[in-house]
């Protein structure tokens, strides 16, 4: 009824048969997102993340569940080439893929979001720092990019970098346009989950729905 509505009022302003069409704005669903929604260790630099994107990431924290609403957790955008070129010498990516030293040059990601916290580390803090990095990762894919969660890193030197020695770091989002082929695989109990890569494809092994409910 709101899209025959639309047209009528199209035909109201332009007039019949004037060629205007209204168009539908289809919102990516939840399980493209969470397919799109992949760990790369490689972005391309042609693109740029602009700040705009990486607040509208982090605005998502404005809306999410919060264990005991305690809200803790506090981001800094980081865009500056110095800064996360830095930083990409701090981090460790693809720790079961030692020989393949991610980032490779070159390919590093132009963006992050530093995810801190005001009180130090515990149960509820987890919770909620889970909860803040999948959301942003899935509106990440809403705009088109790649997030990937980052949990060994040097905390010293970034709080040094980011001048955030009140913070306690938890964990870091890079954000860019991933490049790299990734396939999932299913998986059943007891087989091996670690991730893999063969002839270019970064493989990742999923267990299946009937596997998960006990």
């Amino acid at each position: 009824m709101a899209d025959n509505y639309l047209e009528k009022r199209y035909e109201e302003v332009f007039g019949k048969g004037s060629g205007k069409t209204v168009r539908k704005v289809v919102n990516p669903s939840l399980n493209s997102l969470l397919l799109k929604n992949r760990s790369h260790r490689s972005f391309s630099h042609s693109h740029i993340v602009t700040d705009e994107a990486l607040r509208d990431i982090i605005a998502v924290n404005s809306r999410i569940a919060s264990a005991m609403n305690q809200q803790v957790l506090r981001f800094r955008p980081v865009s500056d080439p110095v800064q996360t070129l830095a930083i990409s010498s701090m981090i460790r990516l693809g720790a079961a893929l030692p020989q393949e030293k991610l980032p490779p040059p070159g390919a590093e990601p132009p963006a992050y979001i530093v995810v801190c916290s005001t009180v130090e580390e515990n149960r509820w803090v987890d919770i909620d720092l889970g909860i803040s990095l999948e959301a942003m990762s899935l509106k990440a894919g809403e705009l088109g990019l790649n997030a990937t969660i980052v949990g060994s890193f040097d905390r010293d030197a970034l709080c040094r970098l980011l001048d955030a020695d009140n913070m306690h770091p938890l964990a870091l989002l890079a954000v860019g346009k991933g490049c790299d082929k990734i396939q999932l695989l299913s998986i059943r109990e007891g087989e091996s989950h670690a991730y893999y890569r063969k002839e270019g494809i970064h493989y990742v092994p999923k267990l299946g729905l009937d596997e998960l409910i006990f």
